[in-house]
């Protein structure tokens, strides 16, 4: 694959341009010739036995033999340690205090790859440190001079409005190399190179749990390489991560500087566009809260406002308004608006999500010849993974087919949901087939008779129980509700099984029942659900008006 770069060649001054200085021309390599490559940084010159405490990375280190006159077999001892230390390399002027070089610590040399140079008895050292350091300082400059001008270059990219798709290409042709954004929600922003590459998107998120920030290594495609992980604004455990992948050609430490300096442009734009999100989220609710309520009167009205926002009017399909009921607790609000950004990010066009008095209201767009349930089932599935795998269930209403009729829609997802949290269904996905004949209690107007239907079973029992202090009412909802098993009632109740069979037939001689009777056992069981149904008067309040 050929990659554009804007300075060809290798950058920084490495153990083999040594050998390119004049005062450098009678200098001899006698091991290490493979580790020529590596850059250098600074020049230091040792002359006490105990220079491996005093050493920094990237220093060619010079000496005259002087610490090895009366043993220079240390060198062999002190050769790994110096390649460990990261120095570059060494250069020895012989003849004057050692003669040569120790064998075996030109065969350790050799096998780490740490140049030894052999320098002529002429050298001065000063000169030395003249020479290397003047074109080293150059060298920096200019490697300066190109972060410079990149990090110019990029940040004119951002700043005319062009996006982290573009500039991450161009950041790929920079480098030659591909480049990955990871954001704290897991998503992906590739570069060219990247996106060729079909690599896992666990791959990319796993570099955040089981790697460092710096060089790192991962696998990909069988083929084990390098890769430079910079962090965006904060730890890298939370927050965003940009990576520079060695795929085509090696990096340089001015392509690493590049990736921590952009780092900066790369989270103001991320705020950027978070803030363009949030406002344009806001413009998204609004216009589905008033969709699902019927709060825009004209098809045109929706139409223009539908485009406006992104949500196109669907044509030709089934529209379904849809809330989700949670079956454990309800979470807090935060984790709600959070569920409904990772919803709404992954389910669109398909599935609109929005919060509406409280509550998760989906809104669904199926075509002619689509499943409602398997989309929802999708939906579930990424509520279970944020809460819980059977946390929630998610109440469906009819399908309509014009955009302005959803409201009607979302008045049955509600019935629907309040049956639900009532009667206590928890299966995955209720609609109005599941509802049965409660479906047909909660439709009964609230007059007199219907009243009067449920305080002819309820009433006595409200009596009973606030003169005796029992508790009679309590047990036979539970009674019902796990489909008269005594057991089950009894453990819900912290109390004997004895204890709930008596209530239970005490309950029965109150209101003149007989419990081997179905008709009347399914008449008790219908006055409850209309007891829980009815609009919100204590039962201490409908007492007071008896």
């Amino acid at each position: 694959m050929a990659i554009s770069r804007e300075v060809s060649g290798k950058i920084g001054f490495t153990c083999g341009d040594i050998l390119l200085i004049p005062d450098f021309k009678d200098a001899v390599v006698l091991a290490g010739a493979s580790g020529m490559q590596r850059a250098i940084h600074r020049v230091n010159v040792m002359e006490v036995p105990d220079v491996i405490d005093w050493v920094r990375p990237g220093e060619f280190l010079i000496t005259s033999g002087f610490p090895f006159r009366d043993n220079p077999e240390v060198l062999s001892a002190m050769i790994p340690q110096l390649a460990e230390k990261g120095v570059a390399a060494l250069g020895i002027k012989t003849k004057r205090f050692i003669d040569h070089i120790p064998q075996q610590a030109l065969e350790l040399a050799e096998q780490l790859g740490f140049p030894i140079f052999e320098l002529p008895p002429s050298t001065v050292f000063s000169d030395v440190v003249r020479d290397i350091m003047e074109r080293v300082l150059v060298q920096e400059a200019r490697e300066l001079s190109l972060l410079q001008s990149r990090f110019q270059k990029l940040s004119q990219q951002l700043l005319y409005g062009k996006g982290l798709e573009e500039f991450l290409q161009t950041l790929d042709e920079m480098l030659g190399n591909p480049v990955v954004l990871l954001d704290d929600a897991d998503h992906l922003i590739l570069s060219p190179q990247a996106e060729r590459l079909s690599a896992d998107p666990a791959v990319w998120s796993g570099l955040r749990e089981y790697s460092n920030l710096g060089v790192s290594f991962m696998t990909i495609g069988g083929r084990r390489i390098r890769v430079y992980i910079s962090a965006v604004n904060g730890n890298h455990h939370q927050r965003c991560l940009l990576m520079l992948l060695e795929w085509d050609q090696e990096h340089t430490v001015v392509d690493q500087l590049t990736i921590d300096r952009v780092g900066v442009l790369v989270g103001l734009e991320m705020i950027n566009a978070h803030a363009r999100k949030e406002v344009e989220s806001k413009y998204v609710d609004q216009f589905l809260q008033d969709w699902l309520t019927g709060r825009i009167v004209t098809a045109e009205d929706l139409l223009i406002r539908g485009e406006a926002c992104g949500c196109p009017m669907p044509e030709g399909r089934r529209l379904y308004a849809g809330l989700v009921r949670w079956l454990d607790g309800k979470p807090q609000t935060r984790m709600l608006q959070s569920s409904m950004r990772r919803l709404r990010a992954r389910m669109a066009p398909y599935i609109q999500v929005t919060l509406l008095e409280g509550e998760l209201a989906l809104l669904l767009s199926v075509p002619p010849e689509g499943d409602p349930e398997a989309m929802l089932s999708l939906a579930l599935s990424e509520l279970g993974d944020v809460f819980g795998a059977g946390s929630c269930s998610i109440c469906l209403g009819n399908a309509v087919i014009l955009p302005n009729q959803v409201h009607l829609s979302y008045q049955d997802a509600r019935k629907i949901h309040a049956i639900s949290v009532i009667c206590d269904f928890r299966e995955p996905i209720i609609d109005h087939r599941r509802l049965g004949v409660f479906e047909l209690l909660y439709l009964l107007p609230d007059n007199e008779e219907v009243r009067g239907y449920a305080d002819r079973y309820i009433a006595p029992l409200l009596a009973y129980d606030a003169k005796h202090k029992t508790a009679l009412l309590e047990t036979v909802k539970l009674y019902y509700r796990y489909n008269r098993n005594v057991k089950k009632t009894s453990q819900e109740l912290f109390t004997h099984y004895n204890t709930v069979t008596y209530r239970i037939e005490r309950a029965c001689e109150i209101l003149n029942l007989r419990q081997d009777e179905g008709d009347d056992l399914l008449q008790l069981q219908l006055a409850l659900k209309l007891h829980e149904m009815r609009p919100v008067e204590t039962d201490k309040e409908r007492m007071g008006h008896r």
